[in-house]
């Protein structure tokens, strides 16, 4: 049975696919007594490999080994299936010790799988120097040979080349008889059957082997044997073969990692360890083989007399960073923190020309999965400041410029032709004026009939020329209160037209007769108002002004103040609004012009408790004291949370990477520590130290001669001042991501990372 490497289910648990092509057997169902339930005509004709938990009694006479014992191929056939459904869903009863030879019956078909292999291995070895040596004879056979007569004939030439030819016909019509015959002797030995056998038989030993019971005894002799020949076979054979049946290796990778706690101490155990399966990592690109050589890769760091892996293992795992699999990542960053805890291997990583590159990769996974995360705290009772309403901010403008419009209605109304005076004659609108939306939200809120005066103040103002429709009043009330932000209903157009006289008592409704005969209905002495709240930013505050001029732009509103300066050179002082700054110049009418653009502005401050309201409107603004943070102000950290376990300590991805950074720098500090001059003279001077005085002791001087030696080697694999220097810029380019880390980190990453940090 062949099925993709990706599909298998490895170290998960799961239970693999059976086989598709299983002899009938001939024994009867494994219940024969218990009376059936189902009516025949809903039976399944599908063959039931589950076996009763019966079925699996101890003993030697156990009908399931009994039959995978018998040597009958339908017996084996009925047995196997059973068996791998057996160790998979009932591992808690499956017990190998209960059953006499167990695991030598369930090894006869791997050992007849491996024969076949190391038959296909040697054919494919026959073959391949067979291959060599053709080749070989062609190229002796091909070869010119040296002549000593400069003077050969062409002829001697021609002769030669066809010659050379009809050899190389030759050797090729040799090699292919040689293939042809060779390649009938795997057709003739392979069988499918023991491939099929030898998968199950593994696969019940794999589910087997998660017991710990079973562990132990699948570890004996006779078991590590079989595992010795599988894993003499080349290693480009086992390759191929990870490749086309993936599924018998991948078993005996779990089942190698399930008794590796049971493993003795062997040279050929240590070189499948250090050598086998870290190349068959570098090789292969199969991730499902790959998840199951990393978990035994990671246990076998701590195996005693473990040789050096291959030299591109280390950089081949630092590209395997970029896998997308999380399980796989985090194996990955285990199996490399094994490996930089050892400092010729930290160096190994350090000496790399692409070194800074790799160091950027790890450190752009110190935020990976990570969550940004808001804690927010009180201010301490005592240091919470006052919330005093801004003078400056749109609610205490809009309220500054309300009272000026009110000084101008009563001035106004004093000069009406109602009362008696000359008239007013303002230039009015076409239509009403753009409210604020701070102005608009406080009409909204008031009760009837205060809010229709209010909004006619807002509105409207005086005019003795003017006309308005009622018209043209009553919609333009009713197009402003019907936002559903009004909190009560509006008024009728009578009521409203009534409060006319309320707000503006030089007005009146009356009956007007136009140029063109035409009488209408009107309110005469009121017009719309000119302009917007946003152009009131610019009218004039000078206090002797008449305001008879409306700037709608700072420019204006500058040539407009510099007509209020004397022409003399006699000093004044300023009048705009509340300042009396002397002298007044041109300088100082330019701090009053507001900016071009309205800009937001908070509409409440905090002040110190001991302040008073009015230091806010002062020009003085050096002498207060520093406002505390207000009622309302809430201190806001954020931060960065990467995944933490159930005792709230950093775990995954971004932790593991963390491990290796720190692991990397300390091989890195402990380099330049021990390179640096004040060291070197240091363990110069205690040389010389012990070394001065009475003559030295032999043990005493061969201990001193281990020393010395165990030294140099340290000096051999330190790193040069080119590789230290390259190392150390490495660190430098990425200790601001880090120091972000450290300080925005709230598992506790940063005391991990304390000594990747400060070059």
């Amino acid at each position: 049975m062949t099925t993709s490497s990706t599909r298998s289910p490895l170290l998960q648990g799961s239970l693999p696919h059976l086989p598709s092509q299983i002899s009938r057997s001939t024994h009867p169902p494994h219940r024969p007594g218990q009376p059936s339930n189902l009516a025949p005509s809903t039976r399944s004709l599908a063959p039931a490999y589950s076996p009763h938990p019966s079925e699996l009694y101890p003993g030697p006479k156990n009908r399931l080994f009994l039959s995978l014992r018998s040597g009958i191929e339908g017996e084996i056939d009925w047995a196997l299936p059973r068996l791998v459904l057996a160790s998979h869903e009932q591992l808690e009863t499956f017990n190998l010790a209960g059953w006499v030879d167990s695991v030598a019956a369930l090894q006869y078909w791997p050992e007849r799988w491996v024969e076949m292999l190391e038959r296909e291995a040697a054919y494919d070895h026959l073959k391949s120097q067979h291959r060599i040596n053709s080749h070989r004879q062609k190229r002796r056979r091909t070869r010119p040979t040296a002549s000593h007569d400069e003077e050969q004939s062409s002829l001697e030439l021609n002769e030669k080349d066809g010659y050379e030819e009809v050899m190389k016909m030759g050797v090729v019509e040799d090699e292919v008889k040689y293939e042809k015959a060779l390649g009938a002797i795997p057709e003739w030995t392979k069988d499918p059957k023991i491939s099929l056998r030898a998968s199950n038989s593994l696969q019940i030993l794999r589910n087997a082997s998660l017991s710990p019971n079973n562990a132990n005894i699948i570890a004996r002799q006779t078991f590590l044997s079989f595992l010795a020949r599988f894993f003499s076979l080349p290693f480009d054979f086992i390759l191929s073969l990870s490749l086309r049946d993936p599924e018998p290796i991948q078993h005996i990778l779990v089942i190698l990692n399930s008794i590796y706690p049971h493993l003795p101490t062997s040279e050929h155990i240590s070189k499948v360890f250090s050598i086998t399966l870290p190349r068959l990592l570098i090789e292969t690109r199969d991730l499902a083989l790959i998840q199951c050589l990393l978990p035994l890769l990671i246990v076998s760091q701590n195996m005693p007399g473990l040789s050096q892996p291959p030299e591109n293992f280390i950089s081949h795992l630092l590209r395997l960073l970029t896998l997308s699999p999380v399980r796989l990542l985090e194996m990955v960053l285990d199996l490399l923190i094994s490996l930089t805890a050892n400092t010729t291997h930290a160096r190994t990583i350090l000496t790399m020309s692409d070194f800074a590159q790799h160091l950027k990769v790890l450190t752009s996974l110190l935020e990976y999965a990570a969550k940004p995360y808001q804690v927010g705290f009180e201010p301490r009772q005592g240091t919470q400041g006052l919330l005093v309403r801004n003078p400056a901010g749109s609610a205490a403008q809009a309220d500054e410029a309300s009272k000026r419009r009110a000084m101008d209605r009563e001035q106004a109304q004093k000069i009406m032709l109602t009362q008696g005076g000359k008239g007013v004659d303002v230039e009015v609108g076409d239509k009403p004026v753009i409210l604020s939306n701070i102005t608009k939200a406080r009409l909204y809120a008031m009760r009837e009939p205060i809010r229709s005066i209010q909004w006619m103040h807002e509105i409207f103002v005086y005019s003795s020329i003017a006309h308005l429709p009622q018209v043209t009043f009553w919609h333009a009330y009713r197009e402003f209160f019907a936002s559903p932000a009004a909190v009560e209903q509006m008024l009728s157009a009578s009521e409203v037209i009534k409060n006319v006289t309320i707000a503006f008592p030089g007005a009146s409704a009356r009956v007007w007769t136009d140029a063109t005969g035409s009488q209408k209905f009107v309110i005469a002495g009121i017009g719309f108002r000119k302009g917007s709240d946003e152009e009131d930013r610019f009218s004039c505050l000078w206090r002797s002004c008449p305001r008879l001029v409306h700037p709608t732009n700072p420019t204006q509103l500058f040539e407009h103040l510099i007509s209020h300066l004397p022409s003399s050179s006699t000093s004044t002082s300023c009048e705009w609004a509340t300042c009396s700054y002397s002298p007044c110049t041109i300088s100082h009418l330019t701090t009053h012009l507001p900016i071009p653009s309205s800009t937001l502005i908070p509409e409440y401050l905090s002040i110190h408790p001991s302040d008073s309201n009015l230091t806010l409107a002062s020009s003085k603004i050096t002498d207060r004291p520093i406002p505390p943070p207000p009622k309302t102000h809430r201190l806001i950290f954020t931060a960065q949370v990467t995944p933490i376990d159930s005792r709230r300590l950093p775990t995954g991805v971004a932790f593991l990477t963390s491990l290796i950074i720190r692991n990397l720098a300390r091989a890195l500090r402990s380099d330049m520590l021990a390179a640096s001059p004040d060291v070197q003279e240091e363990k110069r001077k205690h040389l010389q130290e012990e070394r001065f005085g009475l003559p030295m002791p032999e043990f005493v001087a061969k201990l001193e001669e281990e020393e010395e030696a165990a030294e140099k080697r340290e000096e051999d694999e330190m790193l040069n001042e080119k590789q230290r220097e390259r190392a150390k810029r490495g660190f430098e380019l990425v200790e601001g991501k880090i120091g972000d880390v450290i300080m925005g980190n709230m598992v506790g990453l940063g005391q991990y990372l304390s000594e990747a940090w400060g070059w």
